[in-house]
């Protein structure tokens, strides 16, 4: 029968004072006990194993027994490498995670009868192995190694820098930083990237091309970084296995879990005590009684006091998304505010009325007629008139993003109509070379009575746009940009808008406060959700997630984004006219077809309780801004 370590502090260390003393005095006890610790890489790390937490400064050096969520990431990164699969380990900070990592590795180059070979990388030389330095993984490797009893170890090592070798199996743990191409020409039983959405995000790219052909499994662990990073990617890929260490698992930050729903409190554990709080204000900590005295946080987030405690403590919600919450968008420094975004899809966003295509002439760019497909590229949130258009009164706007047309992102139209300033049609393509997007908008403008085209003329994909769309001269209204931002200003001869990174940003900010004060009305969940990818980069600069992670070497970073830079270009235009009386969109008449469907929506999402958020203003007055 097997014996399984208990995991009670106190029996743990009983059991272990008995192993090491049956070990030490009992060669046949000895070899029995290595061959289970081979077996079994739970016991091992319970019965022998030791972790260092320097915040215990009375005991620093504390004997390694697991939690079960630490259990189940330990099988399943094993189970990942014996199955040769990537795995990805998302993780809250301070879970342990890295100490699980190397405890697999350390357990494999330690027992493994076949010989194997480990890299371990991270972003610079001190990360992977500094002498006395418990930040290095090569550290924690040494500690583990020699907190064990002398005959558990292996017979004949060889440890030089960044290296170890085990001379009894021929398995061997190296070492690698990010410069350069890591891996690259290696054959590897598996590698361990640590940190991995902290790499420089080309280097990130970089390390995982150089490795994919190295070995077969790959351990990328990591707190998020936003999105724009190799490490978003690969855990969303559908291809990476996935282990989540979220604070909430962890028995000791988890007591007092609670959460709120529709502002109402529900308690998820039935630990009561005595807890430190601070309220704003107050100069020093006081001591309440949870949870009859505790001032709970209803703001629907799964919470606990140590969580709530650990949010005073921190700088931004960007550190709290990246460090706790497992939160990609919300711990990359997001231009368009999630919750936000999430309120105005309820508000203001629908399903269109028709999906379909624009069929055109190829040549001349003539409309011929609309037809419905439910897998087709162009969405219309008006219904058509009995003739299939719309009717010759109604002046409209189209923003164009223009993309190379390789498949990498979208060529994007955005229509819309200028009086009631509200989004009437949206096209994406990602394979449109940009003379055949030019002759497509040549169309799409036209169906819609000669709308004023808005494109960014940036790049060369922006100039052979312009070329093809003027090319016969008898073509819609193209914008040209003004001198100033004042409506009377003059205009300059240059069609379109150029965006360098000062353009876009300022492109950007507009759009994002005409949505906000309610100036427009983007009928596209698709599209404000897209928002959200948009991030500050750490030069200030406000871009897409995907440019910043571009490996592209002409550095074309506004062909991303798409969707949603067509907005912000039909916005240009839409903000250059007088706003109706008022100051907001004119509404669609109440007795029209759109009228009565909005009005129906209205009743519908009543009906189900739907509400905004605070920073919203009652009665759908405005955006997002209070």
């Amino acid at each position: 029968m097997k014996f399984a370590m208990p995991k009670d502090p106190e029996l743990n260390a009983r059991a272990r004072m008995r192993l090491l003393w049956d070990g030490g005095h009992d060669p046949a006890a000895a070899a029995y006990m290595r061959d289970r610790c081979a077996d079994d890489v739970i016991f091992w790390a319970n019965a022998f194993c030791w972790t260092y937490d320097p915040r215990k400064t009375a005991r620093p050096d504390l004997p390694f027994v697991t939690y079960p969520f630490q259990d189940e990431a330990i099988l399943k990164i094993l189970d990942c490498v014996m199955s040769h699969r990537d795995v990805g380990i998302e993780k809250s900070r301070d879970m342990g995670a890295s100490w699980v990592n190397l405890l697999v590795v350390t357990w494999l180059w330690q027992f493994w009868k076949n010989r194997m070979s480990a890299l371990v990388i991270s972003r610079n030389e001190d990360y992977v192995d500094k002498s006395g330095d418990p930040k290095s993984l090569f550290w924690k490797i040494d500690y583990l190694q020699l907190h064990q009893p002398r005959w558990l170890r292996p017979r004949s090592t060889v440890r030089t820098s960044m290296h170890f070798e085990n001379r009894d199996t021929g398995s061997v743990i190296d070492g690698e930083s990010t410069t350069g191409e890591v891996g690259r020409g290696d054959r590897r039983t598996l590698i361990l990237m640590d940190e991995y959405a902290a790499f420089e995000v080309s280097a990130g790219y970089k390390a995982n091309t150089s490795t994919q052909h190295a070995t077969d499994s790959r351990i990328f662990n990591s707190t998020p970084r936003g999105v724009g990073n190799a490490f978003y990617d690969l855990m969303h890929n559908g291809e990476t296995e996935i282990v989540r260490m979220h604070w909430s698992q962890h028995p000791e930050k988890s007591r007092g879990l609670y959460k709120s729903e529709n502002g109402k409190l529900v308690l998820l554990d039935s630990w009561t005590g005595t807890v430190e709080v601070k309220a704003k204000g107050e100069r020093s900590r006081r001591t309440v009684k949870f949870p009859d005295e505790y001032p709970f946080i209803l703001d629907g987030k799964l919470r606990s006091p140590w969580y709530d405690r650990q949010c005073a403590r921190a700088t931004s919600p960007q550190e709290i998304a990246q460090e706790l919450d497992i939160d990609y968008l919300g711990s990359g420094y997001q231009f368009f505010d999630a919750a936000a975004v999430e309120a105005y899809v309820k508000a203001w966003c629908r399903d269109a009325e028709l999906v379909g295509d624009l069929e055109y002439d190829l040549t001349t760019g003539e409309p011929l007629r609309f037809r419905p497909n439910p897998k087709g590229r162009l969405s219309l949130w008006q219904p058509l008139g009995r003739d299939g258009t719309y009717g010759e009164d109604r002046t409209f706007v189209v923003g164009v993003d223009v993309s190379a047309g390789t498949g990498a992102s979208n060529s994007a139209a955005a229509v819309y109509d200028e009086a009631t300033r509200e989004k009437w049609a949206e096209f994406a393509d990602p394979n449109m070379e940009p003379r055949d997007f030019a002759v497509y908008v040549l169309a799409l403008a036209r169906f819609f009575n000669g709308a004023t085209v808005v494109p960014d003329a940036s790049g060369p994909t922006g100039k052979q746009f312009l070329k093809r769309f003027t090319q016969d001269g008898d073509h819609p209204p193209l914008y040209r940009r003004l001198k100033d931002k004042k409506i009377s200003a003059d205009r300059v001869d240059e069609y379109g808008v150029y965006l360098n990174p000062e353009a876009k940003s300022s492109l950007l900010i507009e759009y994002r406060d005409a949505v906000g004060d309610a100036k427009i009305v983007n009928r596209s969940a698709r599209a404000m959700e897209e928002c959200l990818q948009f991030v500050r980069s750490p030069r200030g600069d406000i871009e897409h997630s995907a440019a910043l992670s571009s490996q592209d070497p002409s550095g074309a970073r506004t062909a991303h984004g798409d969707v949603v830079i067509a907005d912000a270009l039909a916005n240009l235009k839409l903000g250059e006219v007088e706003l109706p009386s008022g100051g907001r969109p004119q509404e669609v008449p109440p007795n029209s077809v759109a009228g009565r469907m909005e009005a129906a929506r209205l009743a519908r999402a009543a009906a189900d309780g739907t509400t905004l958020s605070p920073a919203w203003d009652a009665g759908l007055g405005k955006g997002w801004k209070t």
